[in-house]
């Protein structure tokens, strides 16, 4: 018995696994997508000399922020899934006699990202998340400000 248990949760595992480098390659490119067009609106706010363009810069970089901000609230939610899948098998390995399976069982779905999640991704050691949309802002109103001038 314990061995199809320790089956199904290896191939649990390489499920979550898959599904949060997805999550994180997807993240990765929508933010490849929005530095790229942020980029190509600010040289054409700089060619046209047009101010209001550079708000619009703005704009897109809190919209590409929000929409990588939810890619990456679902993938640590599949990365959290994992490490419950992990501590399932480190169970079988030490020998345990009662493998404890994840308590809310085996699953893709998750819990519905809440606030708590979204101010997670701030924190100081995910700065290669939120650094790169915070340098593009201030840029964008550096822009906008030295326009004005």
């Amino acid at each position: 018995m314990k061995e199809n248990q320790i089956n199904i949760l290896i191939k649990a595992w390489e499920m979550y696994q898959n599904l949060a480098k997805g999550l994180g390659e997807s993240s990765w490119k929508i933010k490849t997508i929005g530095i790229g067009f942020w980029s190509a609106i600010v040289a054409y706010s700089y060619k046209e000399n047009d101010n209001n363009i550079y708000f619009l810069s703005i704009l897109i970089v809190i919209l590409f922020f929000f929409i990588e901000s939810g890619m990456r609230r679902l993938q640590y939610k599949y990365i959290e899934k994992s490490i419950e899948i992990e501590k399932s098998i480190n169970d079988y390995l030490v020998e345990e006699d009662e493998i404890r399976l994840p308590s809310k069982g085996i699953t893709t779905n998750v819990e519905v990202p809440d606030c708590k999640d979204f101010f997670n991704l701030f924190r100081l050691k995910r700065w290669i998340f939120w650094f790169p949309y915070l340098v593009l802002l201030l840029s964008s109103i550096l822009l906008c400000y030295i326009n004005f001038i």
